[in-house]
């Protein structure tokens, strides 16, 4: 059934696309390419566009726009989703091993929701919530306790994707790759990840979470951390063995380790 919150959405039908039919080929206008996206979105069983999201693109908003797609909100068998469409300009030649991982991690509860794919397309759960530098924004020393879990959670993640030998390729720009929503957590875009290179989900999140970038200072903020030099040990421990023991000691180090989550 329809989310209410999609009531107040604009419903674009798959016969006339407009004004979207521009970014069924973008950034080219090919009128071919679009009849191809439509065809393919009938296919899949996508019932039509939806017009929302926080981003907007030649004037029509969008959930997200990136270096090789970009998601639409749609409507597919009755249910909310996000449709990634591959952009032409994209050095993948489609998106069918984003589809594999996104299966994979879906067995480690992690990651939207996947539900079919086929070519330049690929239909997933639509996440409500915001990014995660969105989110942090809004806390203040008072949060510490929500923050702490969530880090710890978000941290997990990242070891369980690491145990399964599958690098994201972008956490360290946890900011804008990891949604918060209520108490749930959910990793995206998984278009760089890769199991055929070594995991670094864990080292990637602690030196953008912790140090060096914007995310870090407002982490900062609400949280009292050990400095880098005091961390850089564990995190080589965890480099060089990258197993329970030496994250569970990573986790200590930044007094995270409460429990197993």
């Amino acid at each position: 059934m329809l989310n209410k919150n999609n009531m107040t959405e604009e419903s674009i039908s798959l016969t006339n696309t407009h004004p979207y039919q521009r970014l069924l080929s973008y950034p080219d206008n090919n009128p071919e390419q679009q009849a191809y996206y439509r065809q393919q979105l009938h296919q899949l069983g996508v019932e039509c566009l939806l017009a929302a999201g926080p981003v907007r693109l030649a004037g029509v908003p969008l959930l997200g726009v990136g270096y090789c797609g970009l998601v639409i909100a749609g409507i597919w068998h009755g249910r909310a989703v996000a449709i990634k469409l591959r952009r032409r300009s994209c050095q993948q030649a489609n998106l069918n091993e984003e589809a594999r991982i996104l299966r994979q991690v879906n067995l480690l509860n992690i990651g939207p929701q996947f539900y079919c794919q086929q070519g330049d397309l690929l239909v997933m759960e639509r996440l409500r919530g915001q990014p995660l530098g969105g989110w942090l924004q809004h806390l203040s020393p008072e949060d510490a306790p929500e923050l702490c879990s969530v880090l710890q959670r978000l941290l997990w993640q990242g070891f369980y994707l690491d145990a399964a030998e599958i690098d994201h390729g972008a956490l360290r720009c946890a900011a804008e790759h990891v949604f918060i929503d209520g108490d749930r957590l959910t990793i995206i875009d998984f278009s760089h990840s890769s199991t055929n290179r070594r995991s670094r989900n864990v080292t990637s999140l602690v030196s953008g979470l912790f140090w060096g970038t914007r995310l870090a200072q407002d982490i900062r903020r609400v949280l009292l951390l050990p400095e880098r030099d005091a961390l850089l040990p564990w995190l080589q421990y965890y480099k060089k063995q990258p197993g329970r023991c030496n994250f569970q000691a990573l986790l200590h180090a930044l007094s995270l380790d409460e429990q197993d989550v």
